[in-house]
């Protein structure tokens, strides 16, 4: 059994807040948004000290995981800003930058762990905007860089949250 998995048997396992929130809180200028304004994601390229910063402040406070900054990192959402390609590359980064950060506050004597974050996107198959195929093909692994778990939020219309098993994501899968 994972070590994640066994926290939760044992105890209330809390993860962390809003990323977005905190991001703006820290004033990102336009030129950290790389002409991407509104794509909090890239800042894992162009700003990790104020994602390492945020995952570090939850960790302070007691969270036991924090999410990774990649609640856009779908090529449906990142086609919008003309960046469909770097899927990987963003969602690796993220992954890597929580996991570091992660690992440094586990030496304080008490485990802790990395979710990947989805986000719901910005298109519904009931309304016809996406296949559903379509949608769960576009959503990407967000165990790159050892996240333990997958965090699906915001999701207005359950289709959505559908898709997410449909890609490999399951409890019991878990490393």
């Amino acid at each position: 059994m994972s070590e994640y998995l066994k926290a939760v048997q044992e105890r209330v396992v809390i993860f962390d807040g809003a990323m977005g929130t905190n991001i703006q809180l820290r004033n990102p200028s336009f030129d950290d948004f790389r002409g991407k304004e509104g794509y909090n994601d890239i800042l894992v390229q162009s700003r990790p000290d104020i994602i390492k910063d945020i995952h570090g402040a939850f960790f302070d406070v007691g969270c036991d995981v924090v999410e990774t900054n990649t609640f856009n990192s779908t090529r449906i959402v990142m086609a919008e800003y003309d960046m469909a390609d770097q899927v990987h590359a963003i969602n690796l980064a993220a992954a890597k930058l929580a996991r570091s950060v992660a690992e440094d506050y586990s030496s304080q004597g008490r485990k802790r762990f990395v979710a990947g974050s989805m986000g719901p996107t910005t298109k519904l198959p009931s309304l016809g905007h996406i296949s559903l195929d379509s949608m769960a093909a576009a959503t990407p692994s967000r165990r790159l860089g050892s996240s333990k778990a997958a965090w699906t939020f915001c999701c207005s219309k359950p289709v959505r949250t559908f898709c997410r098993p449909r890609r490999g994501w399951s409890a019991s899968s878990m490393p």
